[in-house]
């Protein structure tokens, strides 16, 4: 609320234009998120994680109320992704059994400092968000990482559909999940012009063609059912 363009209405609108029933959210101020835990707004918050100011105790207390994963943004707060700060968090991951989504791009952020992180804790899903949001030769390094590393997983925000396409080739279909990093653009992020994806493409545009191109059971696993499956949104009634 008071957020403009960034607040849930406008995230609400958005989804309803793309037909997306459910999304799991993240932002910097995890208090904004108490009020959209679980089916009664089908918003699922992860908790956003800062090392060195945020508490092991809100995040194990956020994660019993309902949050069902972490969220690490090293660009915006300033860390290296293997920064061994952040150990201390991922041992709550490991301990609850829940993801850690991390912003991936150049950088503090690059995917090679997320493989370490996912190294030191091969039980925990890490998953690399926009895969890379930079160049191409860093999303081939990502999907590198992914094949080598069991517990990595790609997101696909602002990946143009064709992209999408080449990673779950690159790696398997388990390990790719859909993503738009709604609503950065507004209530129109799915279908804005002049083009948001590359500069090429709408996001409702590019679902089109991905899903025709994946078929019906493919394109079920990479648009819903494996974030169901890491996120254990399958039959958990508090979920």
């Amino acid at each position: 609320r008071g957020s403009g363009e960034l607040g849930l209405s406008s995230l609400r609108t958005a989804m309803a234009s793309a037909g997306i029933g459910y999304g799991i959210v993240s932002w910097y101020e995890n208090r904004a998120l108490d009020r959209v835990k679980g089916l009664a707004t089908n918003l699922f918050p992860l908790v956003w994680v800062r090392p060195g100011e945020t508490t092991r105790e809100e995040v194990r207390a956020r994660l019993t109320d309902g949050f069902i994963g972490l969220k690490l943004h090293p660009t915006v707060d300033d860390y290296r992704a293997d920064d061994h700060d952040l150990d201390r968090y991922l041992e709550i991951a490991a301990e609850v059994g829940c993801p850690v989504a991390c912003h991936s791009a150049p950088g503090e952020a690059d995917p090679d400092h997320i493989r370490r992180l996912a190294e030191r804790f091969p039980t925990v899903p890490v998953i690399l968000y926009h895969t890379y949001l930079g160049p191409t030769e860093g999303r081939r390094r990502a999907a590198l990482h992914v094949r080598e590393q069991p517990n990595l997983y790609l997101e696909s925000s602002w990946c143009g559909w064709r992209e999408v396409l080449q990673l779950v080739e690159e790696t398997n279909t388990a390990r790719m999940l859909f993503g738009s990093d709604a609503s950065v653009d507004g209530p129109h992020h799915y279908c804005r012009h002049p083009p948001n994806v590359e500069g090429k493409e709408t996001y409702n545009e590019g679902l089109v063609p991905l899903v025709r191109e994946l078929g019906p059971e493919v394109a079920r696993q990479v648009l819903g059912d494996n974030a169901r499956r890491l996120f254990h949104l399958n039959g958990n009634s508090h979920r």
